[in-house]
């Protein structure tokens, strides 16, 4: 079956002979270096941006030197709370609910605003009981969904040292 797609590709070569430094040319040549590339075992990763060729890196993710960690508790006298300020060094973090279901925005007008309510939009709505990661150095408040009972946030940082 290649035999025959080769028979063809060649046929419609002269038939049809690409222009030279046109699409068709520049993806023939480059083929053909990867294949001579493959067989001389000099093969490397390479990515195509635009017109320059990039070699591509294998990196290996380290894991964040320093940890620290935190509860907040929100109630009838403290509806809302920042959980985590804006941090350059910190790489990620997880937020844990623990009691009561609350609301996590990146902004304060937006936590007061939902805070004490159950039908708060424009907010993250985080059930009590489940953990969410969070991959950004955004400052973020959570606010309380009930003013019946205490409402405890925890969060686990992960975080460089600078």
């Amino acid at each position: 079956m290649e035999d025959i797609i080769g028979e063809v590709e060649e046929e419609l070569g002269e038939l049809f002979p690409p222009r030279p430094g046109g699409l068709v040319d520049r993806h023939r040549k480059r083929k053909a270096a990867e294949a001579a590339a493959r067989e001389n075992g000099t093969d490397t990763a390479t990515m195509e941006t635009g017109r320059n060729k990039v070699k591509a890196v294998r990196v290996s993710v380290e894991a964040a030197n320093l940890a620290g960690s935190g509860c907040v508790v929100l109630g009838p006298g403290n509806l809302w709370q920042q959980l985590l300020p804006r941090d350059q060094n910190r790489r990620s973090a997880v937020i844990l609910a623990v009691d009561n279901d609350v609301y996590v925005t990146a902004d304060q007008g937006m936590a007061l605003n939902v805070a004490g309510s159950a039908s708060g939009t424009g907010a993250f709505y985080l059930p009590a009981g489940i953990a969410i990661p969070v991959d950004s150095q955004a400052q973020l408040y959570v606010a309380c969904t009930t003013t019946a009972t205490n409402s405890r946030v925890s969060v686990l940082i992960s975080r460089d040292s600078a």
